[in-house]
């Protein structure tokens, strides 16, 4: 499970790292462009994806609903 999920609409390089805790399980997805799907920017600690990914929609309902925390920047 997943303690945290980041959704951002602005690139990653413009957020501060210290909202990014390397000590758990977290994962940044950008929804920038509403017509494709989510891109993984960052992962902490987790092998289930990679950074780069694009995954469906379905995969960030399910990554939404087992996680923990939810912070959308």
């Amino acid at each position: 499970m997943l303690s945290a999920v980041y959704i951002v609409r602005s690139p990653l390089p413009t957020l501060s790292q210290a909202l990014l805790p390397e000590n758990s399980s977290a994962i940044v997805l950008s929804l920038e462009d509403p017509l494709l799907p989510g891109k993984v920017l960052h992962v902490t600690n987790t092998t289930q994806f990679t950074e780069g990914e694009r995954i469906s929609y379905e995969q960030i309902l399910e990554l939404l609903l087992r996680s923990t925390k939810v912070i959308a920047l």
